[in-house]
């Protein structure tokens, strides 16, 4: 019957999450010293989960003292998702693409900046149509025109953004910016936000996404999202003696069109279309990454 709970547990959340466009193009083994260090304000705050800037801000939101102990407390119990859209209100009614992206850096340490500059992120031949139509228009093209989408897929995704929240007039909700961030840069903030003490880690867009010391399992695609690999985390290697993948999740990724390269220990998937892998199937594959983990590894 415990199985049972955790089994609907898993199946609630994989539906919510949807996840992520993840990334590296050689596996964190070889890329993780490539991997951009982030820094923090100081060497007393490299214990803290937030910097004192957003404790500040999301204290004054909800009327804690930002001295008072019981703000870490609460924060630590918001899920970062939670944690960025009470940041963001501390700006003002209106944001800057600028100002989202610095906030995502110091609530989640993902540097979209770094994404936008190196073009990783998902591999669209359009963006989806309530962009590419304000775009046409800040072009000065008409909604439907098609006469410049050649250079808007060409933009940066900073410069997409922008003249995005442009034509907006910067007023967007907090929820209507996860959306954004998702459909330009590939990274669904609210999906890695649920990820965090699964014991899944993200690798992803040359940055580490979700990453604790007890990752049993590691999920990463390529750059373009059109490559995804799973192994073994650390943690699994010193629980069970062995860097082998469970044979139950072989049997359930191969079904799912995963190709299992058994001298390398890793289950290896491209999206046969080219394409980016899509959110339903990147669903369907965290589905099964963290009910094996409930199932066979939870304690």
């Amino acid at each position: 019957m415990k199985i049972d709970v955790r089994k609907s547990m898993v199946l609630a959340m994989a539906t919510s999450i949807l996840l992520i466009g993840t990334a590296g193009n050689v596996s964190a083994h070889e890329s993780a010293g490539d991997i951009k260090v982030q820094t923090h304000e100081s060497v007393a705050q490299l214990d803290a989960k937030y910097s004192k800037k957003v404790m500040k801000a999301v204290g004054e939101a909800l009327g804690i003292n930002p001295e008072s102990p019981e703000l870490e407390t609460t924060l630590n119990q918001l899920p970062k998702i939670k944690v960025l859209e009470y940041y963001l209100a501390s700006f003002g009614k209106k944001l800057k693409g600028n100002e989202i992206r610095r906030a995502v850096d110091e609530v989640f340490e993902i540097d979209l900046n770094y994404v936008s500059k190196k073009d990783y992120g998902s591999k669209l031949s359009i963006y989806p149509g309530s962009i590419m139509e304000s775009l046409r228009v800040s072009l000065k093209e008409e909604q439907d025109s098609t006469k410049k989408d050649e250079r808007i897929m060409n933009m940066s995704k900073n410069e997409v953004m922008d003249r995005y929240l442009k034509e907006y007039d910067y007023v967007l909700s907090g929820s209507e910016v996860n959306v954004l961030i998702n459909q330009i840069f590939g990274v669904n903030l609210a999906g890695i936000s649920g990820l965090e003490g699964k014991q899944l880690a993200i690798n992803s867009k040359g940055q580490w996404i979700v990453k604790s010391d007890r990752d049993l399992f590691i999920l990463e695609s390529s750059l373009d999202d059109v490559d995804v690999s799973i192994y073994a985390g650390l943690h699994f290697e010193q629980l069970t003696g062995s860097n082998e993948l469970p044979v139950s999740l072989i049997t359930k990724l191969t079904a799912l069109g995963f190709e299992y390269k058994e001298e390398q220990q890793v289950l290896y998937y491209k999206n046969p279309n080219g394409e980016s892998v899509p959110d339903a199937f990147k669903g369907q594959l965290i589905g099964i990454l963290l009910g094996t983990i409930a199932e066979e590894y939870a304690k």
